[in-house]
């Protein structure tokens, strides 16, 4: 069973390595992550404050209205994901967001609470919007699919190989491992992307660049991972700083022009 699984993991891995971002991102180097790295290591994890739900409500909906009509926009000029999108607010006090399908965004109360300003929560607010604008949502349910059928396919192989039909239990474990890997190969690349849009949204915006990079810093101090490995969902917190600021240098570079297409 072993081998049969590590066999459908590789299998994903192949056909899943094929996909990723929409648009090319810019190189971050081992120098910008250790210079990340470096600041995070010296940065006071996020605080939770308290916060009235009547303050909570008007925060995002202020954040909202600031950044919806750019990301409208740029979003209209990608040509490629949702650009209706639907707001809903939970009042789970983690510090989270979540983009889901038909344009759907759940904005936790919890984004408020640990914000130290109001650019982070519009960092936030771009970072799901910029998920459904790239249309990770549907691309990831794709990938999710791959994966499945191809953890499967290879686990017939195996068992042709050792001649031997896999049982029920077995071919379901091939599928919820290449379903999982075909998720994982992608979302890094993609969270990249979602805060590479963000922080093009919020330039065009006109909200601070600065003051929203530091729910980055303060957040991945909060998480106290330094690196990332492959079947993390998201980049481990320095890198994530660090590509940030290689976005924002690109962007400011470019006057807030949309990247090139990846090929």
């Amino acid at each position: 069973m072993q081998r049969r699984s590590f066999l459908a993991f590789g299998g994903s891995c192949l056909v899943c390595g094929c996909a990723g971002a929409v648009h090319r991102l810019p190189e971050v180097s081992d120098g910008n992550i250790a210079k990340a790295r470096a600041e995070v290591r010296m940065a006071t994890p996020a605080q939770r404050r308290w916060v009235s739900d009547d303050e909570v409500v008007r925060t995002l909906r202020t954040a909202i209205q600031l950044i919806r009509p750019p990301a409208t926009a740029l979003c209209h000029e990608m040509e490629v994901g949702v650009c209706d999108w639907r707001f809903r607010l939970s009042r789970d006090r983690e510090m989270n967001a979540s983009a889901s399908g038909h344009g759907l965004i759940v904005l936790n109360s919890g984004i408020v609470e640990y914000a130290a300003n109001d650019e982070e929560v519009c960092m936030v607010v771009a970072h799901e919007i910029g998920h459904h604008a790239a249309n990770h949502v549907a691309r990831g349910t794709r990938n999710q699919m791959i994966g499945a059928l191809i953890g499967v396919a290879v686990m017939g192989i195996a068992g042709a190989v050792a001649g031997s039909s896999p049982g029920s239990d077995a071919t379901r474990s091939a599928a919820e491992i290449g379903a999982r890997i075909g998720h994982l190969s992608f979302s890094k690349e993609q969270e990249r992307e979602a805060d590479y849009m963000a922080a093009l949204i919020l330039y065009r915006a006109g909200v601070d660049l600065d003051k929203a990079r530091g729910l980055l810093v303060t957040t991945a101090a909060n998480s106290g991972r330094v690196a990332t490995t492959f079947l993390d969902s998201h980049p481990a917190g320095p890198e994530r700083v660090a590509a940030w600021d290689r976005a924002v240098a690109e962007i400011r570079a470019s006057n807030g022009r949309l990247p090139q297409r990846a090929s």
